[in-house]
């Protein structure tokens, strides 16, 4: 019969090897190994930092279009999509935060509110897949991106990157947001 500390040694390993399964918050490879699809007019985050997941609470979301905020808010996994972000003719202004890690893309496509899920990160090398055979990032030291993974189209990432031949400049693509 095992003792209460082992018990509780137990349930501790149990819960830290599920999570680490359940942490693996890149993008899937393959589209049967996605979560549920989210509902209608509905994107799912996910955040990640390197290859660990980040578990956000509540995240931050601010959408802004032409000088003018679309979608600002706190939200827990998704965000229900605004139609004026699926219709823009331009590009937009999306900033996330997760607890302190932040990132901002000043020029998404409106295609990317369509229902699905975004993956956001920041990644090191060794990169994920999606980004190590991308010649713009063989000597980057971080890539912070946002892939957008509409439902039954095409996934494409935004993203933005320190060259190691910047990383002493004061200001540039090096500075965090």
């Amino acid at each position: 019969m095992m003792s209460t500390i082992q018990l509780r040694i137990a349930v501790v390993l149990a819960l830290a090897a599920g999570g680490l399964t359940a942490s693996a918050q890149q993008r899937p490879p393959s589209a049967d190994k996605y979560p549920p699809n989210p509902p209608a007019n509905h994107v799912e985050v996910r955040f990640a930092l390197g290859k660990e997941a980040v578990t956000c609470k509540r995240f931050k979301l601010t959408v802004k279009g032409r000088e003018r905020t679309i979608l600002s808010g706190s939200f827990t996994s998704s965000f229900s999509t605004p139609p004026t972000a699926l219709t823009s003719p331009d590009k937009l202004d999306i900033t996330l935060q997760c607890g302190e890690h932040k990132w901002h893309f000043p020029e998404v496509l409106p295609q990317a509110f369509q229902q699905g899920w975004w993956w956001v990160g920041t990644d090191y090398p060794p990169f994920q897949e999606n980004f190590q055979e991308d010649e713009r990032f063989k000597d980057a030291l971080w890539i912070k991106y946002l892939t957008a993974d509409p439902i039954g189209a095409e996934p494409f990432s935004v993203y933005k990157f320190c060259p190691a031949s910047l990383k002493d400049q004061k200001r540039g693509p090096c500075n965090t947001d």
